[in-house]
């Protein structure tokens, strides 16, 4: 009779496991160049790996590998998909658009996301869950080294794009190209920032004194918001002192006087594995910001575009291990 118990016991666990992982079946796409191969998260309203409202949807990347090395990967405790900030890679934030011409239950627009509803009359929170009215289309192409997503928004409260997105790897080197192309195809002014959060979590090792970044100039360290004395600045360099905590963070704003369009370089030297990070558009500032076990510098670029004008840019990550 035990025996019947712990076998019935034993097939509810089963029952029960086979659920969870079902449940964290994510739409998603493997690419590879033969040298990186990275896990593409695909954009999904009902099934998607990420479904809150904070960071564009398309071109999430749940792991990047390059000589057994992971770049990128969960970096928190726990996955929830509409959690904020529960996203991984290399991922873009564009400012809410139109959110204080309209009444409340009015639609704004967040680009990579759609129309959300506008509630209680509240001052914007970048943080809180928005209920999303309008999602536009997603359409997404897909091969063996590339995913190439487009996401067209009609008139949200007047504001209508056309947003592509190709994330791709290099032929025969190890080296990422994320482009964009952002087409106003509306009739008001779509204006706001784009930042990439650049969730880097090298071997998936703690934020310690192993790990540095080299931004592209001297660094202002006046405006640096140096949590129990963590950062150690150098110049162009920041690094650490000791690992970071859990819960804890360390964050500095504006770190350049004008920044530039050039490389940023992080690395961890105990692992000899980095990366280093190209632009070819002109950042308006740059933010840098690190927890237990990831470190994100954070360039923004700003935008402006007219009724039927539009704006490319891009982002290239060459991959190393010396």
């Amino acid at each position: 009779m035990k025996l019947i118990h712990i076998k019935i016991l034993f097939l509810v666990f089963v029952f029960f496991l086979f659920g969870e992982l079902k449940c964290q079946e994510y739409p998603v796409h493997t690419i590879t160049n033969g040298i990186v191969t990275a896990q593409i998260y695909l954009p999904d309203q009902d099934k998607g790996f990420y479904r809150a409202t904070r960071f564009d949807w398309s071109g999430i990347i749940g792991s990047l590998i390059y000589q057994g090395i992971d770049y990128f990967g969960q970096w928190y405790s726990k996955h929830n998909p509409r959690v904020n900030d529960a996203i991984s890679g290399p991922v873009e934030e564009f400012n809410e658009i139109g959110y204080e011409c309209i009444e409340d239950e009015d639609e704004f627009l967040k680009i990579g996301i759609g129309g959300l509803r506008k509630s209680n009359n509240e001052q914007y929170d970048r943080f809180k869950l928005y209920e999303i009215i309008n999602p536009g289309e997603w359409i997404v192409e897909r091969t063996g080294r590339k995913v190439v997503f487009r996401h067209l928004i009609k008139d949200v409260s007047g504001y209508s794009y056309c947003y592509t997105k190709c994330v791709e790897l290099t032929v025969g080197i190890p080296e990422l190209l994320i482009t964009h192309t952002l087409k106003n195809t509306g009739r008001k002014v779509i204006k706001t920032k784009v930042y990439n959060h650049n969730f880097l979590t090298i071997g998936h090792l703690f934020t310690d004194s192993n790990v540095v970044v080299t931004f592209p100039e001297n660094i202002v360290k006046s405006i640096s918001d140096n949590k129990n004395r963590i950062l150690n600045i150098d110049k162009n360099r920041v690094g650490f002192t000791r690992a970071i905590f859990p819960n804890e963070s360390v964050m500095v704003m504006n770190i350049n006087d004008n920044p530039v369009a050039s490389s940023i370089i992080v690395e961890n030297e105990k692992l000899k594995a980095g990366v280093e990070i190209i632009s070819d558009a002109r950042y308006s500032t740059i933010h840098f910001w690190a927890s237990e076990r990831t470190c994100c510098p954070e360039p923004y670029i700003n935008i402006e575009l007219s009724p039927r004008q539009e704006i490319d840019w891009s982002f290239k990550y060459v991959f190393y291990v010396k």
